[in-house]
């Protein structure tokens, strides 16, 4: 559950229609207005899991449609349904924080993608997300992004038989200065 790829979903700015005198701007990003989510399958459940610690930064020019991310997730605040769950998640065979305490995305905006490399257990991937703009009133006041992981790429095997292997990842940044809202499903 890899919700440090979320931090990933910041690009989706840059197919507002906003006027060319927008400025650049850099968001320093928080739990405050970055939402980061992995969504699994559990035998017979859904498991949503959310970030609670996070730091980066995310730089942009909605003129440009250009932008950059780099986010670094705390792996033990990554919160769960349940003690079980959680203990499952923490275990040496899975995310193991004790030795990988946290979870790093750097990318960039490639049009509607957000382009980039996952680092979790140790091991860094490519790892690439959609990127849908927020809009209010005709002003981009949000990005959603959004990427599917085959989690055994970065080596977590464990929990074969009651995991999928499949994680989506979504990740929503407010621009408000507000809480960040997921889209509605």
């Amino acid at each position: 559950m890899n919700k440090m790829i979320q931090a990933a979903a910041l690009a989706a700015l840059f197919s507002a229609p906003l006027g060319a005198s927008a400025a650049p701007m850099t968001l320093s990003l928080t739990a405050g207005n970055m939402l980061a989510q992995t969504h699994s399958h559990a035998i017979i459940m859904n498991i949503t899991g959310t970030f609670r610690q996070l730091s980066g930064t995310l730089d942009f020019d909605p003129a440009a449609k250009t932008c950059s991310i780099d986010v670094t997730f705390v792996v033990e605040s990554l919160s769960s349904p349940n003690a079980i769950i959680r203990a499952q998640t923490m275990s040496a065979g899975f995310l193991d924080p004790a030795d990988y305490p946290t979870q790093h995305y750097v990318g960039t905006c490639q049009g509607d993608q957000l382009t980039g490399n996952l680092t979790m257990r140790g091991q860094t991937h490519p790892f690439n997300m959609t990127i849908t703009d927020e809009l209010t009133n005709g002003q981009l006041t949000g990005i959603h992004t959004e990427g599917v992981l085959n989690r055994y790429d970065w080596g977590l095997d464990g929990l074969s038989m009651t995991v999928g292997k499949m994680i989506r990842v979504t990740n929503d940044i407010s621009l408000t200065g507000q809480p960040p809202v997921p889209p509605a499903s």
